[in-house]
């Protein structure tokens, strides 16, 4: 289970509360830095060096664009991460909020709505943190426990597919990175992959990274294609070893997750 698996389960919640409301729906790259001396590494190399790992410690990060934006804090250190997912009902108007928060062997979710003015059969929930019972939960995607996240965005999959890259100044890249090869990661869904066609076979994309050689922001721009204007998707990692561990909540902030969460959780 990851990040990008749980915006999948959250985009599952939102269809089943669509329709209940009238349809009004691991890094691989590890190691230390270079000395001051040795050859630059080549482009690619520093890209795949860059991207964190279990030894990073606490960032935080963002996620535009998917099929789902994203936000939170991860510590593969300590191995926990939050986050918090938003998805828009068009017809409806209303905005789903789906938080997870997962420390070691446990995970909790927090669900809300807003703009749900005049809307009738959305389920009621508690706005303290639910904590998540595995052996209720039939949904593959949805988070039970850490498992090995390091790399929230899948940025990875953005740079182990690179196709081509060149520095374009210090900690700037910029070059072309196949969508074919996005696996899990939702950078698109499959009916925008396939109206690429061979365009998705080497999509522009940009990064950078600081003045120690750690990722913090990969951009990567998804061309028109059919009906489909032209869109980005836009990973940003910030805040290294400066942002707070996340952390279980106590005792009276949590409460056993209800049956209407469940049934939300295994639609």
């Amino acid at each position: 289970m990851n990040v990008s698996k749980a915006r999948l389960a959250g985009l599952g919640v939102l269809l089943v509360v669509g329709v209940a409301a009238g349809g009004c729906g691991v890094a691989d790259a590890v190691g230390d830095a270079a000395p001051a001396s040795a050859k630059p590494l080549a482009p690619r190399d520093a890209l795949l060096k860059s991207l964190p790992d279990a030894s990073t410690g606490s960032f935080k990060f963002t996620v535009e664009g998917g099929e789902a934006p994203a936000a939170g804090e991860i510590d593969a250190s300590k191995r926990s991460y939050r986050v918090g997912f938003r998805y828009r009902e068009p017809e409806a108007g209303f905005t789903l909020h789906s938080d997870y928060l997962v420390v070691k062997e446990q995970a909790w979710i927090k669900i809300r709505f807003t703009g749900t003015e005049g809307l009738t059969g959305l389920p009621k929930l508690p706005k303290k943190w639910m904590l998540i019972d595995p052996a209720k939960v039939k949904d593959d995607d949805v988070p039970v426990r850490y498992d090995n996240e390091t790399d929230p965005g899948e940025a990875g999959t953005v740079l182990r597919a690179i196709v081509a890259v060149e520095r374009t100044s210090d900690g700037h890249f910029a070059g072309t990175t196949d969508l074919t090869q996005q696996g899990d990661a939702a950078i698109v869904d499959a009916g925008r992959l396939k109206a690429l066609g061979e365009k998705a076979r080497a999509v522009p994309f940009e990064a950078t990274v600081d003045d120690q050689g750690r990722l913090t922001s990969t951009i990567v721009r998804i061309p028109a294609a059919g009906k489909v204007k032209a869109t980005r998707y836009a990973i940003t990692y910030t805040g290294y070893g400066a942002t707070p561990t996340p952390a279980a909540p106590a005792a009276d902030e949590q409460q056993p997750a209800t049956k209407a969460a469940y049934e939300l959780l295994n639609a």
